[in-house]
């Protein structure tokens, strides 16, 4: 793990993004989910995001967000995100389809732990339930749902790189998940030193690497409608 590039991230915080804290508190606390329904949307919208860009992310999930239409048809699960593009249909259509069932079974256990110094350990039990979603997939979902709180890290490809661990590979293997919390609790330790959530602080680090100004360029995908 190198963190010379997070460390000046953090050293340059105040100076470049805090004027953006607020703001992008109040965008996600907007977008926040308030029921089952919303929060199960998040999860789905994580599921869309495997192996693909933002934008095939939004397409996926935006050819399944009414899930109605799904939710008891997998052939209509499978055709729609076969139309969206987003890629790895068959299997997205495998894992969402047991997710779903599983979700509906019992919603709060896929919704944010009581106790937030909780977040890892529901995170790790939630990575051995889940197929098809891993370490950052499964945090993601938790930013999503609970933005200014989460205490656990969506380590991407780009978060990857921003450490120099974009070879790091952590589904199956101890020394890899290892290494991927260390990461976590270099980025969650800064975040609360500087009093800034870690979701807001790694999506103004996202929005930044995609040189756009705030994150509704595909956050939109989130609010009601």
């Amino acid at each position: 793990m190198d963190t010379t590039k997070p460390d000046q991230f953090f050293a340059t915080f105040d100076e470049l993004h805090r004027h953006k804290v607020e703001p992008y508190k109040q965008y996600w606390e907007s977008v926040r989910p308030k029921t089952d329904e919303d929060i199960f949307k998040r999860w789905l919208f994580a599921f869309c995001s495997v192996h693909t860009t933002w934008k095939g992310n939004i397409n996926g999930y935006l050819a399944i967000r009414d899930f109605v239409y799904w939710k008891h048809n997998r052939k209509e699960l499978l055709k729609r995100l076969t139309r969206s593009g987003v890629g790895c249909q068959k299997e997205r259509t495998d894992y969402i389809w047991d997710f779903s069932k599983d979700f509906w079974q019992n919603p709060k256990d896929f919704s944010c732990p009581q106790k937030r110094n909780r977040y890892v350990s529901v995170r790790d039990n939630l990575v051995e339930r889940i197929r098809g979603l891993s370490y950052a997939k499964v945090s993601f979902s938790f930013e999503m749902i609970d933005p200014l709180f989460a205490r656990v890290l969506c380590g991407d490809v780009h978060h990857l790189r921003f450490y120099g661990m974009q070879d790091l590979k952590y589904t199956k293997s101890k020394v890899g998940v290892a290494k991927y919390k260390a990461m976590e609790q270099h980025w969650i330790e800064n975040c609360q030193r500087l009093n800034v959530p870690s979701y807001i602080a790694r999506a103004i680090l996202w929005d930044d690497i995609q040189k756009k100004p705030d994150s509704d360029y595909w956050g939109y995908v989130l609010k009601p409608f």
